[in-house]
């Protein structure tokens, strides 16, 4: 269901990449790569809207809305990840989802979103 490829410059361990069901409080979560390894069998089994979530290192984000007009289960994602000039790129292939079939960069996080997650660093310790 999912091919990810990477150059030599990106670090898989500092990627990962998710969907999100629902919007606010009451979502569900489907990893689809963590932890350096593709998760198997955690994939949307129904229509909906969804939200792709690419996260690398702790300062880089992209999120793109999904639409999955038909059932996914069948979907087939790839994800090819590069580096260039200092930039993180993902062409991505989608055979369901046709917003998703594109050439993203990874965005780097505001400030204000930054000094949220140290503040929640610094309550953990």
């Amino acid at each position: 269901m999912i091919n990810i490829t990477t150059d030599l410059n990106i670090e898989t361990e500092k990627l990962t990449i998710k969907l999100v069901e629902g919007f606010g409080w009451n979502i569900i979560l489907y990893d689809l790569f963590r932890e350096n390894k593709i998760v198997k069998n955690n994939f949307p089994k129904e229509k909906g809207i969804y939200t792709l979530v690419i996260n690398y290192s702790e300062n880089l984000v992209y999120t793109e809305l999904v639409l999955y007009k038909t059932d996914p289960k069948n979907e087939h994602l790839e994800f090819d990840f590069y580096k260039e000039n200092n930039r993180i790129f993902c062409r991505i292939k989608s055979d369901y989802a046709t917003e998703l079939n594109k050439e993203i960069v990874m965005n780097e996080l505001d400030s204000q979103m930054k000094k949220i997650l140290e503040s929640i660093k610094t309550e953990k310790n």
